[in-house]
């Protein structure tokens, strides 16, 4: 089923808030590692690719059973690098490489080292929903548990001001339902994120709709002090 398609893992090494994340164990293994068998687990992709600037992080991820042909540039490794560019980059090296290592990917995946709850039968639904959905790209969300009708700004005296006065009072019931995005998993069509550089295809993004406990994305202590806590409420994929 893998087509044409490059799974992108991109982790570089010099995450601020929770340092040295993506090498630190979760559950028995570097968190990369959940990510890295997830996508070689759904047997979706040609290649699963990890794009790091870190000789560390790159020597884990080889052991988990990635592809690592390169360290990403220093410039692609900054705060201020975007995830389309660190995906331009990795297309662009995977077309230029000789065989047998290079080929023409048709659909890139962006998977993300800080969801370790993604799983092989969430990627391929993904890759199924892209496939006969008739869309461009595609991003995991889940639903919304805050709504934002019922939210309010405050300004400097704080005075409370709803951001949707027609309906602060509505019940849930009479809500539409909302979802946003969670960050596990992004497909985009290899044209389209070369020529628009983005990951959203608008009238033709799709949506692969995830639990919210599986939808843990690591940031900080905090978030990683989740992920201990959902690891040890259930069983072993």
């Amino acid at each position: 089923m893998n087509g044409r398609r490059l799974a992108v893992i991109p982790a570089r090494g010099g995450s601020k808030r929770l340092p040295r994340k993506n090498i630190r164990p979760l559950g028995g293994k570097p968190l990369i590692a959940w990510a890295i068998e997830a996508a070689l687990a759904s047997e979706c992709f040609e290649r699963v690719l990890v794009s790091t600037d870190d000789r560390e992080i790159a020597d884990a991820a080889v052991n988990a059973g990635a592809w690592v042909p390169f360290l990403r540039p220093a410039v692609l490794a900054t705060d201020t690098a975007s995830s389309v560019d660190v995906l331009v980059h990795a297309l662009e090296w995977v077309r230029q490489a000789p065989p047998p290592e290079g080929f023409a990917p048709e659909i890139v995946a962006l998977i993300q080292p800080t969801s370790p709850f993604l799983r092989p039968g969430q990627i391929c639904e993904a890759c199924r929903l892209l496939d006969t959905g008739g869309f461009t790209t595609l991003g995991s969300m889940c639903a919304v548990r805050e709504r934002p009708e019922w939210m309010f700004e405050l300004d400097p005296a704080c005075r409370a001001r709803p951001l949707d006065p027609e309906r602060l009072s509505l019940p849930s019931s009479r809500l539409p339902d909302l979802f946003r995005e969670n960050g596990a998993i992004y497909l985009v069509r290899s044209a389209w994120l070369e020529s628009a550089r983005s990951l959203y295809d608008l009238p033709r993004h799709g949506a692969l709709v995830m639990p919210p406990e599986d939808s843990v994305d690591i940031d900080t202590a905090e978030d990683w002090e989740l992920a201990e806590t959902r690891l040890r409420s259930s069983t072993p994929r």
